[in-house]
């Protein structure tokens, strides 16, 4: 683990015991008036901390977990106030209004169940912190995605991918290639740092930090790898503990991203950063027909997550003439 990460992870448990190690009555009070005053920073605080103290994960929670968390607070207090929600005394059937004012917004389906485990966050550390015993969303689940998994975040093609090869600089090159090649996420790409990488073995490979903190190494492609080794020249003295992109946020990233592919004239709505991902475990998959090789590529815990390269593979492949 790096000296930067280790460093977060104190200054985030720091915050979060600041708010464990009060009295329970003032850790009370403290949440009394932060939902009475309907109050952002007081309630992700202890949200936060909350998150910190009784989580599986600690203060290793992740970056991306942590924001997705304080987007989906902010948007349930935006919608409690006009609809008349009190924070600490909520209706029987509240939850279950804020989940079908999200679906008439149109949100994404994954977009609402994220909205709604951040509401069940905040009702955990108001019940944690002993301000209510309401839990208005223990319940609550979203309408079935009439989409299937396959029409959504579908893969670049090898045609887009190269176009957009011909227009990146040398970090969005690294970029595209992490995803499309090597199937890293956009928080493994930010999360990579140059002690990571490995370019100087006879088999470059980089090693990640995934989901719930495991740790795997992954082979880079000889593109990846060179593309690595001009972007670490272009640097200068780089440090094992420095991140190999300077773009730190998955928002900025994404940005990244969607230049490139305006710039090549590549789609990237309905695609975005992890659409790079979804062209790794295509490509795997059109290689090999194994399922357990793009588990294994792309490090998913089951290989039920890896079916749906299936129908990627199938979708890129040429339609047969009917009268053969």
């Amino acid at each position: 683990m790096s000296l930067a990460l280790v460093q977060h992870n104190l200054e985030l448990q720091a915050r979060a015991d600041r708010l464990a190690a009060l009295d329970p009555e003032a850790l009370r009070r403290e949440a009394v008036r932060a939902a009475r005053d309907a109050d952002p920073e007081g309630l992700w605080g202890l949200v936060e901390a909350f998150l910190v103290t009784t989580g599986r994960r600690g203060a290793r929670v992740s970056d991306h977990t942590l924001s997705s968390y304080r987007i989906g607070l902010q948007v349930f207090l935006d919608w409690a106030g006009p609809a008349g929600v009190s924070l600490l005394r909520p209706g029987a059937r509240d939850g279950y209004r804020f989940a079908r004012h999200l679906e008439a917004l149109k949100l994404a389906p994954s977009s609402v169940r994220a909205r709604l485990a951040a509401g069940r966050a905040l009702y955990g550390a108001l019940r944690w912190s002993g301000a209510t015993e309401s839990a208005p969303f223990t319940d609550v689940r979203t309408a079935p995605d009439p989409t299937p998994r396959h029409e959504k975040r579908k893969p670049y093609t090898d045609a887009d991918l190269a176009a957009m090869l011909l227009v990146a600089g040398p970090q969005e090159t690294v970029i595209v290639l992490l995803g499309a090649h090597c199937g890293l996420r956009n928080a493994e790409m930010r999360g990579l740092a140059w002690g990571d990488v490995h370019l100087e073995s006879g088999a470059p490979f980089i090693n990640v930090l995934g989901k719930r903190g495991r740790r795997q190494d992954v082979a880079l492609s000889r593109s990846a790898a060179a593309a690595l080794r001009v972007w670490r020249g272009m640097r200068g003295a780089v440090k094992p503990s420095d991140p190999v992109l300077l773009i730190r946020s998955s928002r900025n990233l994404g940005r990244a991203v969607e230049r490139v592919c305006r710039a090549a004239g590549v789609t990237y709505e309905g695609r975005e950063v992890h659409g790079l991902r979804h062209s790794a475990g295509t490509k795997v998959y059109a290689a090999t027909n194994d399922l357990l090789a793009v588990r294994d590529t792309l490090r998913h815990r089951t290989i039920d997550s890896s079916e749906i390269y299936v129908d990627y593979a199938r979708a890129q492949q040429p339609k047969v003439n009917a009268d053969w």
